[in-house]
């Protein structure tokens, strides 16, 4: 066990520390006690903890800012995580080096803290999208089933990679979130994976919008077609033409509601259009 801590201590003064890290790697951070996440005494060299805290900190702001704009505490927040980390610094460039590593310290706590209710929330939001895309899908399946259709609904495709993304992020959620000592980035690799689980429902809606929007767009140039209101010649310019109404319909529906989430996603701010008037 002493030896998994050695290592994990180099490869984070290394900074190699990475968003993607395997759950097998994750596993290395169950331990209760690290000198520079948990409680006084801090227990190493006050200059190694301020100088690990300084990198690991700075990342973890920089990682979480949009997730704070989007569904945290605004710029509010942030501007309280860069004050404390200013601080810190600046009694680390004044050679205070016990100073520099308390205060360090109680920014990561700060950010621990953001973090875990961050990752509550996405755990929360994406299971809940998780369930209701579920339904969704056995929904368009069976209506498509009924229609007779023989195509396959390529959404099963994005809903597999949705399951197996929000099970990834609830490993990290759940093994992490209650942890004595930990880096906020364990974390921020759970907010990641509910995001990337969260796109791929997305896609899965996208894929139903335009399966539906076919089907619909055919059974009405039919009753058209039966009840004479247009041209057998133009029949497939007036189905190409609602198959897009439907379609752009269909999304909207589906999708305008995760606006913001789906900004997020892509690790951006969200403007709101009010905002942008």
């Amino acid at each position: 066990m002493a030896q998994a801590s050695k290592s994990i201590i180099a490869l984070a003064l290394a900074a190699t520390i990475t968003i993607g890290l395997s759950s097998a790697q994750a596993q290395s951070y169950t331990f209760d006690y690290h000198p520079a996440y948990g409680p006084p005494p801090m227990g190493a060299s006050p200059k190694s903890i301020a100088r690990l805290l300084s990198y690991e900190n700075f990342r973890s702001i920089k990682l979480l800012n949009a997730a704070i704009m989007n569904f945290g505490g605004g710029e509010a927040e942030i501007d309280k995580l860069i004050d404390q980390y200013a601080e810190a610094s600046a009694l680390y460039f004044q050679n205070k080096m016990t100073e520099a590593a308390k205060a360090f310290k109680e920014n990561q706590t700060a950010i621990m803290a953001v973090a875990k209710q961050l990752a509550e929330k996405y755990h929360k939001d994406t299971t809940a999208l998780l369930n209701d895309s579920i339904k969704m899908n056995i929904r368009a399946k069976i209506k498509h089933n009924l229609q007779s259709r023989r195509e396959p609904l390529p959404s099963d495709k994005f809903l597999e990679y949705a399951q197996a993304g929000v099970l990834k992020a609830t490993d990290y959620y759940e093994r992490f979130k209650d942890a004595k000592a930990v880096s906020a980035l364990e974390l921020i690799n759970a907010i990641y994976y509910y995001r990337i689980a969260k796109d791929n429902m997305f896609q899965m809606m996208r894929v139903l919008a335009e399966s539906e929007a076919k089907i619909q767009a055919e059974n009405e140039v039919k009753a058209m077609l039966a009840q004479r209101l247009i041209e057998p010649a133009k029949k497939e310019d007036v189905r190409k033409e609602k198959e897009l109404q439907k379609r752009n319909e269909l999304i909207a529906k589906y999708l305008d509601k995760y606006s913001r989430d789906m900004v997020d996603n892509k690790n951006l701010v969200y403007q709101s259009k009010e905002k942008d008037k």
